[in-house]
């Protein structure tokens, strides 16, 4: 047999997926209403195949079934019994709203908080630094060519901004928001959370 079909190894997708309880994963989509109307793709599968398409650097949707596809030997440690299709992925993005995302997130953060971040002392843990950093992502893609401003010289410029709160503690995002270019960080201030 060739290594094609005896894969033995932990990728990196598989020790990242070993982190999540599917259970408590597919919960929070029933209560926050991520799974209503699918038959395959619950809330679970679709955060493995977006995982495993950011790691694989794919960019399209085509790209991430085919990906599946070709490693179809592969993937029986990622716990989806069945081949993702195109229209199915498509829906899912369509309907599945980013905060459902977010909300797992905020849940594993939770989780493991306390177990990220060993190098430091209890006594430099305990005074909490915040770090607030945004960066601009230009939006000139064919895509995106209807977004932005339209000035006299013809050359249309848009973009959005990526607002970051990282826990300096434990070198992780806390908070992410995004809003038009134009945004500055202190009008992003006055609506955040109070932090201590």
């Amino acid at each position: 047999m060739g290594k094609g079909t005896n894969f033995s190894g932990q990728p990196v997708l598989s020790q990242l997926i070993k982190l999540m309880d599917r259970q408590k994963i597919n919960t929070l989509a029933s209560k926050s209403g991520a799974n209503y109307y699918t038959k395959h793709l619950d809330g679970y599968s679709h955060l493995v195949v977006m995982l495993y398409a950011v790691l694989s650097n794919l960019r399209s949707l085509r790209e991430t079934c085919l990906g599946f596809a070709a490693n179809a030997t592969r993937m029986n440690h990622l716990g989806i019994d069945h081949m993702i299709c195109r229209s199915t992925l498509s829906d899912a993005n369509k309907r599945r709203k980013s905060s459902f995302f977010g909300s797992i997130y905020r849940m594993l953060y939770k989780r493991y908080a306390p177990v990220l971040s060993d190098s430091l002392s209890k006594r430099e843990v305990s005074a909490k630094l915040y770090v607030m950093d945004s960066t601009t992502i230009s939006l000139f893609s064919q895509i995106l060519r209807g977004t932005g401003r339209n000035p006299n010289n013809g050359k249309k410029k848009g973009g959005i901004k990526a607002h970051t709160i990282i826990e300096e503690s434990i070198d992780l995002p806390v908070f992410v928001d995004y809003t038009e270019g134009i945004v500055h960080d202190h009008e992003l201030m006055k609506r955040l959370f109070d932090l201590p």
